[in-house]
């Protein structure tokens, strides 16, 4: 699958009587999906393989070649391979897999990490780098839009969150966390709050059923995708969503918890604090006339986070 996704990306530009011969991937790899689950793992693998490979820059290749390849997948194939690996998993939700089987397990991690690797693509060539900055905005396409103003996308991976088992559902998250951060631009005013709507209304059923969150790669996947929540929206637009006030609660009941535990995930925790320092930080700025409730629940967070701190000092001596 390298090899040929390495050809791939370097003859990109090859032509052969007005055909560029490499492009059609997709059309190529359909025939994969076609037959058995064994067939239809190669296909999707060859596409997230291929999608990941031509997003990785080459320092044996000049970047701005690197770019205009990069650039011209995003805009004659990157959409149609994000809308194949969204349907494929419809398909696959809708079927009760044995997710026991193993090639059936194997088939639904590759349409993940296929949807992950689109989604996680560094669409205008800044290449930034989570690990630094882990509140990035997602650079998604105009052309996109018709995907994310589609509720049933968003849908989709809340579904599966719940019906898979935990060996899977952080990718699930991970993805949501890529949706959750799409550039602001890419909605008008009416648009963003219904995504939003939709967005807090995923995150509220994960904290009313949180048992998977007892698996810490789900933990901390959830505490980022709890942070991009206030990166990418303002105060004032989340208080004005339905049932903003029973999800800041459940917010700060999970966030106490999460302190008086720290050490379950230590590396998660800043997530949340990053989350919490971003909602007092914006107070002074709300117009909007729906009451935040940050008054009540900062002071639990913060009285949360001194104990544990205070309480660590001892684990720590020992």
């Amino acid at each position: 699958c390298v090899f040929v996704c390495v050809i791939t990306k370097l003859g990109w530009f090859d032509c052969q009587k007005d055909d560029y011969v490499f492009r059609n991937v997709i059309a190529d790899v359909t025939r994969f999906l076609q037959d058995s689950v064994e067939h239809c793992i190669i296909g999707v693998t060859i596409l997230s393989q291929l999608t990941n490979e031509i997003n990785q820059a080459d320092t044996s290749h000049p970047l701005t070649k690197h770019r205009k390849i990069a650039s011209s997948f995003r805009d004659s194939s990157l959409f149609d391979i994000f809308t194949l690996s969204c349907n494929l998993l419809k398909q696959a939700s809708g079927k009760n897999l044995n997710l026991n089987d193993e090639s059936q397990h194997g088939l639904l991690m590759q349409l993940l990490k296929l949807s992950h690797n689109c989604l996680n693509y560094d669409f205008i060539g800044t290449s930034t780098d989570e690990s630094s900055d882990d509140l990035c905005t997602v650079q998604i396409p105009t052309s996109w839009r018709s995907a994310f103003l589609d509720s049933s996308t968003l849908q989709l991976f809340f579904d599966l969150y719940h019906s898979i088992p935990p060996s899977l559902s952080p990718l699930v998250l991970s993805c949501l966390v890529q949706i959750a951060s799409v550039r602001r631009s890419l909605f008008n005013n009416a648009e963003r709050a219904k995504f939003l709507s939709h967005l807090v209304d995923g995150v509220k059923r994960i904290l009313e059923n949180p048992q998977s969150l007892s698996d810490p790669n789900n933990y901390h996947e959830f505490c980022r995708l709890l942070a991009r929540l206030k990166s990418n929206y303002q105060l004032g637009e989340l208080v004005k969503v339905e049932n903003y006030p029973e999800v800041i609660r459940l917010i700060a009941n999970f966030t106490v918890t999460s302190l008086q535990h720290w050490e379950f995930a230590p590396n998660s925790v800043h997530y949340l604090l990053s989350l919490w320092q971003r909602l007092a930080a914006s107070v002074p700025y709300v117009k909007a006339t729906e009451p935040h409730l940050l008054e009540t629940y900062t002071p639990e967070v913060t009285k949360a986070y001194i104990t544990s701190r205070l309480e660590s000092v001892c684990i720590i001596l020992r």
